[in-house]
């Protein structure tokens, strides 16, 4: 080995000597910096000429120092040839990765190496073997004789027949690096690492004719799995679907878990568009093939959204919303398709960009106020509640058909952002204000506030609530708290818990828009319920649909057997009042009864109405689709 100088050759043999034999009476060194390669290169140079040895006493016992430092530093040191093979290591090998030195000389370097990280590293190498090359902060991973693996970070210098290497166990570091960046149940990367993956495919763009696709895959009724099979199975089948969306894409590809049932596939060097989609295409097809977990076997649906760019400039999380827009197109379509994000798709996100900024504003314009829709005895007489319906009037705007937003165009953009909390607290403070009056009045009539998703699995509602009635004196009674099937749905444990917490306090609970969802008859018996709210859609259409008549009969049934409140929401027609009293219910609410109207024009007691005599006409009539 030419790195070897004379002085560590026996003087009867010429052979080389062991380097554990070339440094005798070593003492112990504190921990310090990795041994740079100028300094092993140093170690190494030709002793001077004999005469000179008393001037050189200071060079040689700077040398000593340095063997010291190379048999006791922790840091990993060798000398390697152009061809990959080590030629000198220090003991440093042996006590991290168990290796003896004879061992690790006997083998080519990268039969210790990863196999994933060989052709990097040697590259790496082969691409810097000029005089003074150097490589820095090259990091790969080599096994331990045990055969675990350890991450080892580089700093090499190459003199033109030689590499001088240092390198330090980094394990722990990488370890807790992925776990920051990795999903900790399918070790997919995550929206961290996925981003950043994204920012350097799109920084190559530049160097190919190819794109970058980003892919939003959503597994539909995931959910059905984990209630009907349980959790631990719902996580099983999540691992395995990251290994079959992996075992599709290439190496240069990465597939991430974003959370829950949602996934991104990263594409670079694609073709264009009809690639894209064609892949998505695939990742639908993959995922219906029927995948083992535990004692069954489940097929999965997905809606896939695809954006694709060619631009280097591009921003990773727009092309995600564009994504994230054309995965919900495809799923409002039937799911089970890809759907490309086009300009169509471009322009409404434009528009819901530009609401969405507008709604921030809403609130300190003071553009949002409440309206009041009472629940009254379908037989006449005083309302048993009053719902708070937030409306959005445009400040600026004299005509009323532009200045209105309705609830159906805002409240899912509000919903989608950190605005529906901002916008629930506001509703809740102000109809608590509103009941506060009332009561001051000799009105006690509870006030309906309808909650989120978001609100209802992700705050402490109960404690939001409890602080409301406190502010304003209010007991418990005063108030009732409305959810949708859908944000029970979301994350049903959660949402029994939080509603239970509310419960608690004394305040009613109503199940809101029963009958169109996942509950339908199926009504869960452990959620603390006082109301049951039909849906006004099958009350829209069960004086004509002899089904969702017998639907709306069984659902009073329902309600009567567990002692709730049932509701019909949605009553418009004469007709409908009528059936609704037929089938026995005894309390709506709907247009025909009261539009929704300011406190001071809101009638809280209504006389008994004739079914045969003309519909009562609100003082503003709005279009079908501005109404609840």
């Amino acid at each position: 080995m030419e790195a070897i100088s004379s002085r560590n050759l026996s003087p009867g043999t010429g052979e080389p000597l062991a380097a554990r034999e070339t440094l005798a009476q070593i003492e112990p060194l504190g921990p310090g910096e990795p041994l740079a390669p100028a300094e092993l290169l140093a170690a190494t140079e030709p002793p001077a000429p004999a005469g000179r040895a008393a001037a050189d006493e200071p060079h040689a016992a700077a040398e000593h120092n340095v063997a010291r430092l190379f048999e006791m530093t922790s840091d990993l040191l060798a000398t390697i040839s152009l061809d990959g093979r080590f030629t000198l290591v220090n003991p440093a090998w042996e006590r991290l990765l168990g290796w003896t030195p004879e061992e690790l000389l006997a083998r080519p370097m990268q039969e210790f190496m990863h196999p994933d990280d060989v052709r990097e590293t040697l590259e790496a190498m082969l691409a810097n073997t000029g005089g003074n090359a150097q490589l820095e902060d090259l990091t790969n991973r080599y096994r331990h004789k045990d055969g675990s693996w350890h991450w080892l970070a580089w700093s090499a210098r190459c003199d033109g027949d030689t590499w001088y290497a240092a390198a330090r166990d980094v394990t722990d570091r990488v370890s807790l690096e992925r776990q920051a960046l990795h999903d900790p149940l399918t070790r997919l990367p995550n929206r961290l690492l996925l981003m950043d993956r994204a920012r350097q495919a799109l920084t190559r763009v530049h160097r190919s004719n190819g794109a970058v696709a980003m892919l939003f895959v959503d597994l539909d009724k995931f959910k059905a799995v984990n209630d009907n099979l349980g959790h631990d199975v719902g996580d099983q089948l999540l691992v395995a679907i990251a290994g079959r969306l992996n075992a599709l894409m290439r190496d240069s590809d990465t597939v991430a878990r974003l959370g829950g049932d949602e996934f991104v596939i990263l594409a670079e060097d694609i073709d264009g568009e009809q690639e894209a989609v064609a892949l998505g295409a695939r990742v639908i097809d993959a995922l219906e093939d029927p995948i083992p977990v535990g004692n069954a076997e489940v097929s999965m649906l997905a809606s896939v959204g695809v954006a694709v760019s060619r631009d280097p400039e591009a921003d990773p999380e727009a092309m995600l919303r564009e994504a994230d827009l054309a995965m919900y197109r495809a799923k409002s379509q039937g799911g089970r398709r890809p759907e490309l994000f086009d300009e169509r798709l471009r322009r409404e996100l434009s528009t819901h960009v530009e609401l969405e900024s507008r709604l921030r504003d809403a609130l300190p314009r003071k553009e949002l106020w409440l309206a009041y829709q009472p629940i009254l005895p379908l037989a006449g007489g005083t309302a048993v509640g009053v719902e708070a319906l937030v409306r959005w009037r445009l400040e600026g705007s004299d005509r009323l058909d532009e200045a209105m937003v309705l609830p159906s165009t805002f409240l899912p953009r509000a919903e989608d952002s950190d605005l529906i909390v901002q916008i629930g607290n506001w509703v809740l403070h102000s109809a608590c204000a509103q009941a506060e009056v009332w009561r001051r009045h000799g009105i006690a009539i509870p006030i309906s506030v309808n909650v989120s998703a978001r609100e209802l699995t992700e705050l402490d509602l109960a404690e939001r609530v409890r602080e409301e009635l406190a502010y304003c004196r209010l007991p418990g009674r005063a108030l009732c708290i409305e959810v949708s099937e859908d944000a029970v749905a979301r994350d049903p444990e959660r949402a029994r818990e939080a509603l239970k917490d509310v419960k608690r306090l004394g305040v009613s609970i109503a199940l809101d828009k029963f009958g169109s969802g996942q509950y339908s008859l199926g009504l869960p018996s452990n959620l603390p319920l006082d109301v049951l709210k039909l849906d006004p859609l099958l009350v829209s259409s069960f004086d004509r649909d002899k089904e969702r008549r017998a639907m709306f009969a069984a659902t009073i049934a329902l309600a009567k057997e567990r002692a709730l409140t049932a509701v019909a929401v949605g009553i418009e027609t004469n007709r409908q009042l009528a059936l609704a009293r037929e089938l026995d219910c005894a309390v709506g609410q709907g247009f025909l009864l009261h539009s929704p109207a300011s406190p001071e024009r809101l009638r809280l007691k209504e006389p008994s109405r004739s079914v045969t005599s003309a519909p009562w006409r609100p003082l503003v009539r709005l279009s079908g689709a501005q109404r609840r």
